[in-house]
């Protein structure tokens, strides 16, 4: 049998700056009953439409994942005008900033052709309306960049929020198996179903 050293091997290799170890970085918003407040509060705080805030099934899923990202960021698909852009665009950097100070500039999917480096390369990646993008022109070379930004993510085990009205099959289509995969590793999928909340 083999007597082998990890401890030591690391050291050796933190001093030569070269890091072997994978983790993503977990935040806690606090307890179940406290995130749920500070989901509601922070919902209510950002959006302004005419319709009053009714809890949904889904929040408590949102809910769940601040209380322990588990190194993983959020999906949130399904039917539209159920509140996932408010919670990608507002709710998330709110959040992010008041509990950690971190800043999140979310952005919508159809920025991505224009702005791919700078948005890959963000600390936090945070996009809305996934699938709306056209696909990105590089000097004749056509590609979804957004395969690019989720590869990036996962190397680099970036947060990752999104939001979209694709379900599974039609991201798998658009991008591709891979892409769905990195998906499911990188985010807490959150499946949103029922009608639209907007007002009518």
């Amino acid at each position: 049998m083999v007597n082998v050293n990890f401890n030591e091997a690391l050291k050796n290799l933190q001093i030569a700056k070269v890091d072997v170890i994978r983790k993503a970085t977990s935040f806690s918003f606090g307890t179940v009953p406290e995130c749920k407040k500070l989901f509601e509060d922070a919902f209510k705080y950002v959006d302004h439409t005419a319709r009053p805030f009714i809890w949904q099934h889904e929040y408590d899923h949102v809910v769940n994942w601040m209380h322990d990202t588990r190194g993983k960021g959020l999906f949130l698909t399904g039917d539209m005008g159920r509140g996932k852009s408010v919670i990608i665009m507002q709710v998330i950097p709110l959040l992010f900033h008041v509990k950690f100070r971190k800043n999140i500039h979310p952005v919508s999917a159809e920025e991505i052709p224009n702005k791919l480096e700078q948005i890959a390369n963000r600390p936090f990646v945070c996009i809305d309306d996934l699938g709306t993008e056209a696909a990105v022109n590089n000097y004749g070379e056509r590609f979804e960049g957004f395969m690019r930004i989720v590869n990036v993510c996962e190397t680099n085990l970036k947060p990752l929020f999104v939001s979209s009205n694709l379900n599974s099959e039609q991201i798998m289509k658009r991008y591709d198996e891979r892409t769905l995969d990195r998906i499911a590793r990188l985010c807490k999928v959150v499946k949103f179903e029922g009608v639209s909340l907007r007002p009518q």
